[in-house]
């Protein structure tokens, strides 16, 4: 291996050390409560060695949002191959969305937080991917609605595209409830898992084409 190759090795081999303190102290903490201070401390590095790798705190913090964007978007395309009709690939993106918040709340929490409007203008590079990754997965609802349309699972009055997006926005909403709604569904005994579930009968009639509802 040359010199050059090692080097370049071991500056990703750091650079990817401090993504994981980052990652801890963000998943900790939070966005707005985490200093590039802390976040040195947390990797054992001063912090010009820090900047010299992430120019601030929002780079960082973009960089440990693409690890997660990476694992949804392994998801949604793992979905969009199984071997069944568009209708199924659609649901089973949803429910992909639905583990990943659960096997992975963290990386969950901080790709909702990551979806507000103060990190959309970004051009950090992983700023970068992780829209070029959020529109691939959007493509693939887009093309898996497409499928169901055109294999008559789907109903065929919709609009892939319109679709997609109230799909997402459903999901997303659902998955984040606000502190009263939680409160609520406690009081009435339904479940996290059981919502979710219930999520379904809302959307089935939305999607259902009359043939397949008939079959």
């Amino acid at each position: 291996m040359s010199k050059n190759s090692r080097r370049e090795r071991e500056k990703q081999q750091r650079r990817n050390m401090i993504i994981k303190a980052a990652e801890n102290v963000f998943f900790a903490k939070g966005y707005d409560n985490v200093t590039m201070d802390e976040i040195a401390n947390k990797a054992e590095v001063n912090k010009a060695l820090l900047y010299y790798y992430f120019k601030n705190k929002e780079a960082l913090f973009s960089a440990v949002n693409l690890c997660g964007v990476q694992i949804l978007h392994k998801i949604y395309v793992k979905c969009f191959n199984l071997d069944t009709d568009g209708y199924n690939k659609v649901k089973a993106m949803i429910q992909g969305l639905f583990d990943f918040s659960k096997e992975h709340p963290d990386y969950f929490r901080i790709y909702c937080y990551a979806g507000t409007e103060r990190f959309q203008m970004s051009d950090e590079e992983d700023a970068q991917e992780i829209v070029d990754l959020r529109t691939g997965m959007w493509r693939l609802m887009v093309e898996a609605i497409m499928e169901g349309i055109e294999d008559g699972t789907i109903r065929n009055d919709l609009d892939p595209v319109e679709m997609s997006i109230y799909l997402n926005l459903l999901a997303l909403s659902a998955l984040n409830l606000d502190f009263t709604s939680k409160m609520v569904l406690r009081a009435r005994n339904i479940s996290t898992d059981k919502f979710w579930e219930d999520l379904s009968t809302f959307l089935d009639p939305a999607l259902f084409s009359s043939q397949k509802m008939k079959k």
